[in-house]
């Protein structure tokens, strides 16, 4: 089921025909640097979170962690989404994206989509984010989006730079 569409890519549900690009993405040190404690993923780990992020549709519809692909080639180029922000009522915009496809703007471009599926869609009042504060890449998608800067704080066990939007400013800059 796709879930958005934007200029070149498509926001569809995860399926196990995704395992080995998922697999892929997360257990590549680099890409996993920044994430949590910088662990990858093994195939048993990634077996339990394929299934974890199936069954998100299911428990909180609207919400999960979606194949992000190129529109005209459906190629698999990372993941991206709105989820509950660590055990928080607070929604998150997230993304992961495989090594090859980043500096492409697809990850700027995902975010763009999902800011207007959660607040125009979903009708969402504020949307977050948060990265490592090292991840300049991250940080700086969250600045081009329209994010704020707020603090950083302990989340998903580490230090994370916290951002945040709410919807009357998305609506006076888009």
């Amino acid at each position: 089921m796709i879930i958005l569409e934007t200029e070149r890519l498509l926001l569809r549900q995860i399926h196990k025909d995704d395992y080995e690009a998922l697999f892929r993405m997360n257990s590549d040190p680099i890409v996993m640097k920044y994430v949590g404690d910088g662990s990858t993923r093994n195939h048993e780990q990634m077996g339990k979170e394929l299934e974890m992020l199936i069954s998100h549709y299911i428990r909180k519809p609207g919400l999960g962690i979606w194949a992000t692909t190129l529109k005209n080639a459906n190629v698999f180029v990372g993941a991206s989404g709105l989820v509950y922000y660590d055990n928080t009522t607070e929604i998150e915009i997230g993304y992961r994206f495989l090594k090859e496809h980043w500096n492409k703007g697809y990850a700027t471009e995902a975010s763009l989509g999902l800011l207007k599926y959660g607040f125009e869609t979903l009708n969402l009042n504020k949307i977050v984010s948060s990265a490592h504060p090292d991840n300049r890449a991250s940080r700086r998608v969250m600045e081009k989006i329209g994010m704020q800067y707020i603090d950083n704080r302990i989340q998903y066990g580490c230090v994370q730079a916290y951002y945040k939007i709410e919807v009357d400013a998305y609506r006076k800059k888009y």
